[in-house]
């Protein structure tokens, strides 16, 4: 059978990330990745759908990943295409997000003599790929030798991915692009053979993948720092999980926390802190929390972005339960004298990313004198804090979460009754103070507390970079026990927040709810693009502060208060304007009476409430279990974006101010 060796090439691909777990792509349009996009497009168990602006793309496809847990594919044509993907590239190599990117290119005899739309694009994404495959041109007679290893590579790489991380793949393409007919037929009809053997093996939750799989491989055979208690190079460790990588670290002569010491240690507090920074590891949520939260005393803070959603996590009720809200108000005020439970708390565990309010930053730092204990992620020994805590590696987690060592203290009534009433009474002083402060002038601080009466529980909420990922613990603590919150944290910036909200969107099919402000919103304007492809109700709340607002939150205003033209950056766009011009609906809130008005509230709280599934059947969804098709529907645009909703808040940026510096005292 004549082939076009460019298809088969790109085929053989498609199949093996298939093979490997993907079941979404975005597509980026163009004509060197051809064969790619054909080769997609009409496999059976990919979903695919297509994204014109690919620094949205790279965003979109972040987002689909963050609910699925699974790596989505991008995909691009050559030149400055893939460049566009960096940002996304780098939030998912922060965040530990799995992506695959598979950018289409130029073969040899283009490169470098002034060919059109071709750039260097080999090691394009630098060091924040977990993985970099620069493929060979596609050829007649390829060696079986050579084709095994080519295979064996490309397995690897996209094996990395499941592991938490972005991975790059750079293919050359040569003309013709297209399949032939008969090829096109035999592909069509091998796919849909694959598929159907394949989806029930491949439609098992991500938990039930072995350990190695949840973590990503860099941090495994780490050395691994001690300022508890170290074992020896010679010295016996009673574990037998992972015994190759542990021998790599004892060749090294490092110390090493002893499994059983690192139990004890946690097993010895009587009042134990557990702090959930953004982005955990996946064998952080699976494995640690559920053996963390079964001490009696352990008290829980969760930051934004350390989401439960999307895990079907082992006694999630008891975790929830053991969530304390209102933490922000009562750490800064631990700076006065003042009877308050935090002050009992004698260690402390540390799971996901260094953590990002200025008041839990200091307390951590400030408890030196405390038992830290570190689970390593993302990077080793992060330690930006200075906290000094003793560093835990994946070797040792493995070993720990096995132990069924009893934990041996007394529930301690008092202390939970303590963050009871601390809970207690922060909600209604919230209450209070918004009910009757309802006056012309609006502030972020009463759009959280009102959005906080209206979203649903259950609802997905994405809070955006700066303010609102900082505004919530301290105006809407309830969300951090009643809803799924998530965040982009990893490079902590404001571009792509819209994308990742409409990928996450389409992977979770169910209503959900963005809060950005005015900047993040406009920076990521063609997003909106991609609003027809939403098929369940998503509302974007825009908190229009004047710009950039947090800066007058820093030293800089006190500093140089003449130069902050440099820093805050008002914009007259109208986002009314804007809304209509992508088709989509559009309200406008300007004054606080406006705020507690009920017609609107009523309208989002409907329309979110659309479809809502049942937690078990999100988490069914967010896994990919149960496939109801063999063939996803491939998403394209329509003439419709109704699904999609803005609502815009025009606040006093120094009101706003002037109320969170009220509450943290």
């Amino acid at each position: 059978m004549q082939k076009t060796l460019s298809f088969s090439w790109a085929s053989a691909l498609v199949k093996e990330c298939y093979n490997q777990g993907v079941r979404d792509a975005v597509l980026s349009p163009g004509s060197r990745n051809t064969s790619l996009t054909l080769a997609l497009v009409h496999f059976p168990g990919i979903r695919c759908i297509s994204v014109i602006d690919e620094r949205s793309a790279g965003f979109v496809a972040l987002g689909m990943s963050k609910v699925s847990k699974r790596p989505t594919l991008l995909c691009c044509t050559s030149g400055t295409a893939g460049a566009n993907y960096y940002p996304a590239v780098i939030e998912a190599y922060q965040s530990s997000i799995p992506l695959i990117i598979l950018t289409a290119d130029r073969p040899a005899h283009l490169q470098q003599v002034g060919a059109s739309q071709t750039i260097q694009q080999q090691h394009l994404f630098g060091a924040h790929v977990l993985d970099f495959i620069q493929l060979p041109e596609a050829e007649t007679h390829r060696g079986n030798e050579r084709s095994s290893d080519i295979q064996e590579t490309i397995l690897r790489t996209l094996q990395l991915a499941s592991s938490g991380g972005p991975v790059h793949i750079n293919i050359p393409f040569n003309k013709p692009f297209e399949p032939t007919q008969e090829q096109f037929n035999q592909y069509v009809q091998d796919s849909r053979t694959l598929v159907l053997e394949a989806e029930e093996a491949f439609s098992k939750p991500i938990p039930d993948l072995p350990s190695h799989r949840l973590v990503r491989p860099e941090l495994v055979g780490l050395t691994t720092p001690s300022r508890l208690h170290s074992a020896t190079a010679k010295e016996e460790l009673s574990f037998s999980s992972n015994r190759n990588n542990l021998n790599q670290v004892l060749d090294k002569e490092a110390p090493l926390l002893h499994p059983e010491q690192v139990q004890d240690s946690y097993a010895e507090m009587e009042r134990p802190l557990i702090v959930v920074g953004s982005d955990p590891t996946p064998f952080q949520w699976f494995n640690v929390l559920p053996t963390l939260a079964k001490h009696p005393n352990a008290r829980i803070i969760l930051e934004a972005g350390a989401s439960l959603y999307g895990w079907d996590l082992e006694d999630s009720k008891v975790i929830k339960s053991k969530i304390i809200l209102g933490w922000e108000a009562w750490l800064y005020r631990l700076k006065h004298p003042g009877s308050s439970p935090f002050t009992s708390i004698d260690g402390i565990v540390r799971l996901g990313k260094e953590v990002v309010n200025p008041a839990l930053a200091r307390f951590l730092s400030e408890s030196k004198h405390l038992t830290q204990l570190r689970f390593i992620t993302h990077e080793p020994f992060e330690d930006a804090l200075a906290s000094e805590p003793s560093f835990i590696s994946p070797e040792v987690a493995f070993s720990w979460v096995d132990l069924k060592k009893k934990y041996t203290q007394i529930t301690a009534k008092d202390w939970h009754s303590a963050f009871y009433e601390l809970k207690k009474s922060y909600l209604e002083v919230l209450a209070q103070h918004f009910n009757q402060v309802q006056n012309d002038t609006l502030t972020d601080g009463a759009v959280f507390y009102r959005l906080s009466t209206i979203i649903p529980a259950s609802t997905p909420i994405f809070l955006s970079n700066s303010l609102p990922v900082r505004d919530q613990a301290l105006f809407a603590p309830i969300w951090s026990v009643d809803n799924p919150l998530i965040a982009q944290r990893g490079a902590a910036g404001i571009d792509g927040i819209s994308s990742t909200a409409i990928g996450m969107s389409l992977s979770t099919q169910l209503p959900m709810a963005l809060i950005t402000g005015d900047i993040a919103f406009l920076y990521d304007i063609n997003a909106l693009l991609s609003a027809k492809l939403i098929t369940q109700p998503l509302v974007i709340f825009v908190i229009n502060n004047g710009g950039g607002s947090i800066f007058s939150s820093l030293p800089v205003q006190q500093a140089a208060p003449e130069s902050m033209e440099w820093f805050l950056t008002p914009q007259q766009v109208s986002i009314e304007h804007l809304a209509q011009g992508y088709g989509l609906s559009y309200s406008k809130i300007a004054h606080s009476k406006q705020l507690w008005e009920t017609n609107w509230a009523e309208q989002i709280q409907n329309a979110l409430r659309t479809n809502t599934l049942t937690s078990e059947s999100n988490h069914s969804r967010a896994n990919g279990r149960n496939p109801e098709k063999t063939k996803p529907t491939h998403l394209r645009s329509t003439n419709s974006a109704s699904n999609v909703r803005i609502v815009e808040f025009v606040t006093d940026s120094q009101a706003s101010n002037a109320e969170r510096n009220q509450f943290r005292r």
